[in-house]
């Protein structure tokens, strides 16, 4: 990678972040510039990018001079900021995505009593029910008929799981949430409607809580009404509520994307498939080769700098934004002439893929286990699966914060019953 230019700087931004550009090719136009590059992104609002993996740690892994408080950013408290940027909701919400030392590890605690290793692991004879379930449905498909894949699995199983985390029951509520999530996270959807589809799910979520405030559960939602940190402090009711929708985005989008990327790897790399159909390598080392090969996120928003200070031979000045360019740099391997070669016998030591440091996801536990389960009850139920078009590259997701696919066109072929109890399948149906 070349040496960053002295005079780099973002009163003069060198590269746009193009939502509808493919990620890695991005970040190949950046790396011209060096690791730590000055960027806008959508409509004009400038932050520097961190690129390459070294640089990405140096964000992400507690530097004393970036903070996540909104509060250190310059052009917000300038009111510089669009209030309808896309973006603004999720980086200002009250939240511990956005809190810092002490604040953050208080909310952090209460989320992780709520996804202690005990939960995670009790929920995988549910997520196997919860992916039987989708699959039955697809098995009604005709075996040479092209399916969305991510529509009609990859999306909708994460989001029952955290459904059921929540503890929100019924098809209308789960119907809204979903309904009003999508708008939010859509780059396509004006200020107003997203603005209306975030008073729609808190909405939603408010029920969610008054409901276990008059009958009390053993779910995520019940354990966070009921936590409290060493000092006897409780969530608010705002805090509460913010902390259900990170948990939602957190939680969905990690675990939708890297599934669909990795069963678009699979298809792709049939030997690579054929590792894990005999045993040479397991589910889990799959899910770990499509984590590395394309991360569930694009770009991580935002840290600030609370002084001028110097990262990786440039100066970012005090008040000034940096993104993590993720999905880029967790590709990165130690003296690695081919980084985007997807291969299961060569997994990275370290991953990116749901950050690093204090803020490292929660439900990366949960998103490994959600993909293992769905990657082994997919391929196990449809053996002949293949995509709709051989040669065809799906259409990718347009967003500047999320690595996705907008949809996953396969043909499922002839369906196998599945093993009562556990993995695997017996006869054809």
């Amino acid at each position: 990678m070349s040496s960053a230019p002295v005079n780099l700087s973002l009163d003069h931004p060198v590269a746009e972040l193009d939502p509808l550009r493919e990620t890695h090719a991005e970040a190949a136009l950046w790396r011209r510039y060096g690791c730590l590059v000055p960027v806008t992104v959508l409509g004009g609002v400038r932050a520097w990018a961190a690129v390459s993996a070294e640089a990405a740690r140096t964000v992400l892994e507690t530097h004393p001079d970036l903070s996540k408080n909104p509060a250190d950013w310059g052009a917000y408290t300038r009111g510089e900021v669009p209030a309808d940027w896309p973006l603004l909701s999720l980086i200002v919400a009250n939240s511990m995505l956005n809190a810092d030392g002490a604040d953050h590890l208080r909310l952090r605690r209460l989320v992780t009593y709520a996804f202690t290793p005990r939960r995670v692991a009790a929920l995988a004879p549910r997520v196997r029910e919860i992916a039987r379930g989708l699959l039955d449905d697809l098995a009604a498909v005709g075996p040479d008929e092209p399916v969305d894949l991510k529509r009609r699995y990859a999306y909708p199983l994460p989001l029952l799981v955290i459904c059921e985390l929540f503890g929100l029951a019924g098809p209308r509520e789960q119907g809204l949430l979903r309904e009003h999530y999508e708008t939010m996270l859509s780059v396509e959807a004006s200020g107003e409607a997203r603005r209306r589809a975030a008073e729609g799910q808190r909405e939603v979520l408010g029920r969610l809580v008054a409901g276990h405030r008059t009958d009390p559960r053993d779910d995520i939602t019940g354990a966070l009404i009921r936590a409290r940190d060493d000092d006897g402090g409780k969530l608010g009711e705002k805090e509460l509520i913010d902390t259900l929708e990170i948990i939602l985005l957190a939680g969905h989008e990690t675990s939708v994307n890297s599934l669909t990327h990795t069963v678009h790897a699979l298809l792709g790399h049939p030997e690579q498939l054929e590792l894990v159909r005999d045993g040479t390598v397991g589910w889990a080392d799959a899910v770990e080769a499509g984590l590395h090969w394309n991360a569930p996120l694009r770009s991580v928003y935002m840290r600030y700098a609370r002084r001028d200070t110097e990262l990786h031979g440039v100066l970012v000045r005090r008040g000034e934004p940096v993104l993590v360019a993720l999905a880029a740099a967790n590709r990165e391997l130690p003296n690695d002439p081919a980084p985007a070669r997807f291969d299961l016998r060569r997994l990275p030591p370290r991953q990116l893929a749901f950050g690093a440091g204090p803020h490292y996801c929660l439900g990366a536990a949960l998103a490994r286990l959600e993909n293992s389960v769905a990657l082994e009850e997919l391929f196990s139920r449809f053996p002949g699966l293949r995509p709709a078009v051989l040669g065809a590259e799906p259409r990718p997701l347009v967003s500047p914060a999320i690595n996705g696919l907008a949809e996953l066109p396969v043909v499922l072929g002839p369906a196998v019953r599945p093993v009562p109890g556990g993995g695997g399948a017996d006869d054809r149906g």
